[in-house]
């Protein structure tokens, strides 16, 4: 079987791994095509250059340590490890102090590319070509994939993990690879977020290991330090964020003024009653703002021989910290899957596959991209009396224990058991399918 992966960022990357570790790159013929030349693994380049820093909760950590031992404490050595969350207001006020999982289900927050680097060299030279797609036939027996060079390749199985702005989704969604607008197309959430790294003298007070999200009328702030002891980061460092409403966003969003958007921020923030925050605003550097943007829920993540995955298929709000850990547990996923149907059936087990892995994988993202949404609306610009009802639901959420069920239902998913109650019901609805029609 020919199978293509589209994009070869986190979700392209850990699909193949899952794939090797499975047996079935020796079985069948996989590529990844991904548009941009690969970023060196040793030139050092500077994170932000693709995205700056991202968070791994415990389910993520889960799927990286089934993967490959050696690869989850390559991950944590670049990283530093998240154990707790402190949700503090503009005011003063601390409404939350909590840990970020049961013992050993720590987070933890990575630069992207040196996450994308774990990654990137396990995977071999010759599977990766940098080539650009620009369109995928999709045909009831192959589909054909077109690229900017003129040239095309035929796929039995073509994987999206070319990330939000996917053009495997606009072509299965029956829309002109060209086209920006259509019905599931990203949508932009009206905020924008920037980030960076500071020096780590700023936040002395704060705890290794400590994020703190402090939420405000006019935003949202967060920091954490990383106080050197990671293998890539020997020097202490503090890492901060920060979003807030920008109602109309330029067309040529990806030039947004940097310099404007530090002076919006030390306006925003500089009454806050937060000492730390004071003492960022007026050293930070702001070098790249980032607009944020979802996708609509799809009826669908495949059709015909084309799966997605990733922000392919879900790209949710950041609220959600669920990003890059709902595309890691979508590339185990769909590799158990397709190792199972593949075995029992060489013919059409992708296809089965594809849909059991949608069917499967479908209804949990809606749930994650409900709350997020929900968390989302936190920081946008409010009243004092919106205010007020936002910080007594978060200290009362804290307090009485309201999100514990769903942090349980996020945090401690595991997909190995998931995939194998999936298969294990499949499995008897067709055996009573089949009984029905004997009788």
């Amino acid at each position: 079987m020919r199978v293509v992966i589209i994009g070869a960022g986190v979700s392209g990357l850990s699909l193949y791994l899952w794939l090797d570790k499975l047996g079935l790159t020796k079985a069948h013929d996989i590529t990844i095509y991904e548009r941009r030349p690969d970023v060196s693994l040793d030139d050092g380049s500077e994170i932000s250059i693709v995205g700056g820093s991202i968070g791994i909760t415990a389910n993520g950590m889960r799927v990286i340590r089934t993967l490959d031992e050696q690869l989850f404490a390559e991950v944590v050595q670049a990283g530093h490890r998240i154990n707790s969350w402190r949700i503090s207001t503009a005011r003063g006020w601390t409404l939350a102090d909590a840990p970020t999982g049961g013992p050993g289900e720590d987070s933890v927050m990575i630069g992207r590319e040196d996450f994308c680097r774990c990654f990137r060299k396990r995977v071999p030279e010759f599977v990766t070509k940098v080539k650009k797609v620009l369109d995928v036939e999709i045909g009831s027996t192959v589909n054909v994939l077109k690229f900017d060079d003129g040239s095309s390749a035929e796929a039995d199985l073509v994987v999206g993990a070319d990330g939000i702005w996917s053009i495997l989704r606009r072509i299965m969604f029956g829309v002109q690879s060209d086209a920006k607008d259509y019905q599931y197309a990203p949508h932009y959430e009206g905020l924008v977020g920037v980030g960076s790294y500071v020096p780590a003298n700023l936040m002395q007070e704060v705890p290794q290991g400590q994020m703190n999200i402090v939420l405000g009328r006019n935003g949202f702030f967060g920091y954490g330090i990383d106080r050197g002891e990671s293998a890539t980061s020997k020097v202490a460092r503090g890492v901060c964020w920060s979003t807030y409403t920008l109602d109309v966003l330029p067309e040529d969003w990806r030039k947004l003024d940097c310099d404007q958007a530090q002076q919006q921020l030390r306006a925003r923030h500089q009454h806050w009653k937060n000492d730390v925050i004071r003492r960022i605003i007026k050293e930070v550097k702001i070098d790249q703002v980032w607009p944020t943007f979802t996708t609509p829920l799809l009826p669908s993540w495949e059709r015909q021989g084309c799966v997605l995955m990733g922000d392919a298929a879900h790209a949710v709000q950041p609220s959600s910290g669920q990003g890059t850990s709902m595309a890691l547990e979508d590339a185990e996923t769909l590799a158990r899957l397709l190792a199972h149907h593949l075995a029992e059936d060489p013919k059409i087990g992708h296809l089965l596959a594809c849909k059991q892995y949608s069917d499967l994988r479908m209804p949990r993202l809606a749930k994650v991209h409900k709350k997020a949404q929900q968390l989302g609306s936190m920081k946008q610009d409010m009243g004092v009396v919106q205010e007020m009802v936002m910080y007594a639901f978060v200290w009362a959420l804290a307090k009485c224990g309201w999100g514990k069920s769903y942090n349980e239902y996020v945090f401690r998913y595991d997909v190995g058991t998931e995939v194998e109650h999936a298969i294990n019901t499949g499995r008897k609805q067709e055996q009573l399918h089949l009984a029905h029609e004997d009788f």
